[in-house]
Parts: C-alpha cells; structure tokens; sequence
C-alpha cells in the first residue's frame, strides 16, 4: 500500500480513540469503576474477533505456535493494561491535561528509542535535527490544544513521582504496537494478532478486578434504574479498529509517526465531537489554539 494510505488509516484509526473513550467513560461512570469499562470493551472485542476469524481467518489461528515467541503472545496486551490501569490513576491524581501531555511525552521518547535503534524488529529510523523538530513542534501542538481546552495552573505543585510515573506510563503504547506489531508477523494475520491482544487483555483486567473487587460485575441500568443502551457496551468495536489500525500500520510508519497520526486522528475527532456534541456530549465552541494545534501537528508529520 502507498504510504499516504497508512498514514490516512492511521489518522483514521486514531479518530476511533475519542469515540471509545467516549461510550466506556459512561459506562465505567454508571459502574463506577472504569476497570469494568475495559473489561467490557476487551471482552467484546474478543467475542466479536473470534466470529471474524471463525468465517474468515480460521486456519491462521489454528496454525498459532506459542512456543515460538510466547513473549510475544503476552507482552503487547500486558502493556495495553498497564497503560490503561496507569491512566486511571493518574487522571484522579494529576487530572487529564497533565496525564495527556506527560504521557505523550512519555511516548514520543519510547517511540525515538523503537525507531532509532531498530528495537523489537522494527526497521531503522535514525533520530535526525529534522525529525526531533517535528517531535517538539508536536509535543508543543499538544500542550496548545490542552492549554485551549483547559486553563492549566502553572503553579499547581505536582509531585515529581507522578509525572516520573506518567513518562514511564507513555512508554507502554509504543511497546504495545510494536510487539502486537511483531506477533503479526508472526502469525501472519492482522485479524489474528488483534485478537490475541483483545483475548488476553480481558483475562488480565477480569484478574485485576477479581483480585480488587473479588467479583465482574456489569451494569445493565443506570441511577434511575433506566436500562442502558446497547450502544453503552460496544466501545470494544472501536478498540478493534484503533488497535488493528495500529498493527497494520506500524510496521510501514515507524513508531514515532504511528504515534503523532494516530494522535492527531484523535485530536481531530475531538473536536468534532465538541463542535457538534455528539454521542450526546455537551457542544463546547472549538477554541483557536485547538486548530492552530492541529496544524502544527500537520507540519509535524512532514518532519517526522
């Protein structure tokens, strides 16, 4: 495939995130507990992946040898989870605009070091003055469009262990594409190697929540006793698109540009969702720092 069409599946992929985000934030809010919102959207990605493959990919799954990089079969869902599980606390603890711009820091380094060094398989790219231009003029868009959204307290006293924990956090996205990158050339299926992340994904947070509640359970009502939506449970679906996106296109993009399309696919889905409220989320006018850091993550890209 050309490289433009990675980069507009990337983009693509990344405009799912907000949309997920989005439909477990409200059930994770009714559960209140966003572990179990996880824990649905994995296990529903898994049913709904094992179909796919049960009527198209079947033989590849069967052919699976674990023995051959059973890290592999481990290690990208494993640090899907630990992000997922460190994002939750860092929001209560430092709140979204700090987590978001820490991490992403976190994943811009990650991703230089995958790229430079040729980590995990994944070919060369060495780190040049115009490519580390386009990771500041990026990590500079970030912090613009938080800064837009939110005003962030800039003498807000924040304890260095958290923002030390939110940079080691930013590290795990990158090693989650690039080993669900290399088990897809293992077991030479996209389909195949998304559900392994989905599949062990859910039996990682269903240990976390039996451990931490000593049980699963998921809403079927609200507050008001008024049964949920259907909607309220397929966030899964998006994750299927966001993270088998992300193992088709890794391998053609390089870490450190999978990362900043996917991000900017988010950013711009983002700002749909305020401009026209949807998914039933308050309309919010769209501030100009918002778009001037859309932008600037454009010229990013051609840099990177």
């Amino acid at each position: 495939m050309p490289f433009l069409l990675f980069v507009f599946l990337g983009i693509i992929a990344g405009a799912f995130f907000p949309v997920q985000a989005t439909i477990n934030s409200r059930l994770g809010s009714i559960a209140k507990n966003p572990i179990v919102a996880s824990f649905t959207a994995f296990s529903v990605g898994s049913v709904v992946l094992f179909l796919f493959i049960l009527f198209f990919d079947l033989q590849s799954l069967l052919s699976i040898n674990i023995t051959e990089k059973p890290i592999l079969f481990i290690a990208g869902p494993l640090s899907g989870v630990i992000f997922n599980v460190a994002n939750i606390i860092l929001f209560t603890q430092i709140g979204a605009t700090i987590t978001t711009i820490i991490t992403i820091t976190g994943q811009m380094i990650m991703g230089i070091l995958i790229d430079h060094f040729g980590l995990f398989g994944m070919p060369v790219q060495p780190l040049s003055i115009k490519r580390l231009l386009g990771i500041i003029i990026m990590l500079g868009a970030i912090w613009l469009f938080q800064k837009s959204k939110t005003n962030i307290a800039t003498n807000t006293n924040i304890p260095k262990k958290w923002l030390l924990i939110g940079l080691v956090a930013g590290i795990f996205p990158p090693l989650q594409a690039s080993f669900n990158g290399e088990l897809r050339e293992t077991v030479q299926s996209v389909l195949v190697a998304t559900f392994i992340s989905f599949f062990v994904g859910a039996l990682l947070l269903a240990g976390i929540l039996l451990v931490k509640d000593k049980k699963i359970k998921i809403p079927r009502k609200d507050e008001l006793g008024i049964k949920l939506p259907w909607w309220t449970y397929i966030g899964g679906l998006f994750g299927i698109l966001i993270v088998g996106g992300n193992i088709l296109v890794i391998r053609e993009l390089g870490s450190v540009l999978t990362t900043i399309v996917f991000i900017f696919g988010q950013l711009l889905m983002a700002v749909l969702i305020d401009q026209f409220g949807l998914f039933k989320m308050m309309k919010r006018k769209i501030e100009k720092g918002e778009l001037v850091a859309l932008a600037l993550i454009v010229i990013a890209l051609f840099l990177v």
